[in-house]
């Protein structure tokens, strides 16, 4: 029947899609699975609202998280949500290839804000400028400077020696993220890395999986999990986040589940 189907479509000029995605909460049941300790140190590097910091607290009750957000009103209404949290650290900071100080992109949905900047005239920044109700030329709201650090500097500054989770989405910056984690990736300091890649041009010059995998598999870290199979054709916001683990903890996982 469905080949049939397809074959009337064909015969109009038409194509069936099949835009069925992984759901994203999968993602947190494979990352309970991958990371077995019950107090994990978490980094929420663009922490936003705190939706990860949620969730995370979720999974974990006693995690302690790290997070990192440039737009200090976020960090300040964080503040005030979690000031009684001992096991939060929020940073008014960026982590990136390099210590510097980088022009940062406010939006009109905060969790939008980039250090990279939107591409105009596309279907994706007039159906947000719709929502928010305003013109797509006002989309970007203001610019800031943002304070960058490495997060490698970051854990030598506050003795860290290993980070359980490292969560990234950054709108575009995720490729420079991972470069100024350098030092911990060849060591393999980092368990499981799960970052957020936009595919479609949100954001001018949009990664590729390349951008990041080249920093990632030359020190063993392995893809597991990707929650989105989508296209350019079938969603005019093409996002998929991934998980990797490090080869230690692949290798853990592999003798937890041999039959697989």
């Amino acid at each position: 029947m469905k080949k049939f189907t397809q074959k009337i479509f064909n015969f109009f000029g038409y194509k069936i899609i099949n835009n069925k995605s992984l759901d994203k909460n999968r993602l947190d049941e494979y990352t309970n699975i991958l990371i077995e300790k019950t107090n994990p140190i978490i980094f929420d590097v663009g922490a936003n609202k705190g939706q990860s910091i949620a969730r995370y607290k979720k999974i974990f009750p006693n995690s302690i998280i790290h997070s990192f957000e440039p737009n200090i009103d976020e960090i300040n209404n964080l503040k005030k949500y979690y000031y009684e949290d001992k096991s939060l650290y929020l940073n008014n900071l960026a982590l990136g290839e390099k210590k510097e100080i980088l022009e940062f992109n406010i939006n009109a949905i905060s969790g939008h804000s980039s250090f990279k900047k939107i591409v105009p005239n596309t279907t994706w920044l007039r159906k947000r400028s719709k929502i928010v109700k305003t013109e797509s030329k006002d989309y970007t709201k203001k610019k800031i400077y943002a304070k960058v650090e490495t997060l490698d500097n970051y854990l030598l500054k506050n003795n860290i020696e290993n980070i359980d989770i490292l969560k990234i989405d950054t709108q575009g910056f995720e490729d420079k993220v991972l470069l100024g984690a350098k030092k911990s990736l060849e060591e393999n300091k980092i368990k499981l890395i799960q970052l957020e890649l936009i595919f479609s041009e949100v954001y001018e010059n949009p990664l590729q999986i390349y951008d990041v995998e080249k920093t990632l598999i030359p020190n063993n870290y392995k893809l597991f999990c990707i929650s989105n199979s989508g296209s350019l054709i079938s969603q005019y916001s093409y996002q998929s986040d991934f998980i990797y683990v490090s080869l230690d903890t692949y290798k853990k996982f592999k003798i937890n589940y041999p039959f697989l």
